[in-house]
């Protein structure tokens, strides 16, 4: 499930989950672009928010090759 999906089903805005979260809304959305990976309690908290399984979420699963 990608954070987008979840956030839109909660009808939630970006700016509304950064604020529960305490994070500024641009690094909420490098979060939810796959650009940046947040801290774990920053993780957590976001799930939280979205009541979704941490995880679940596209963004965060490794995509390193397997070896």
């Amino acid at each position: 499930m990608k954070l987008k999906e979840a956030r839109e089903k909660k009808k939630l805005s970006q700016e509304s989950v950064s604020r529960a979260v305490n994070i500024s809304l641009r690094h909420y959305q490098n979060i939810e672009g796959g650009i940046t990976i947040p801290a774990v309690n920053i993780a957590h908290h976001i799930c939280e928010v979205l009541k979704v399984d941490p995880r679940k979420i596209d963004e965060w699963k490794d995509r390193r090759p397997p070896v």
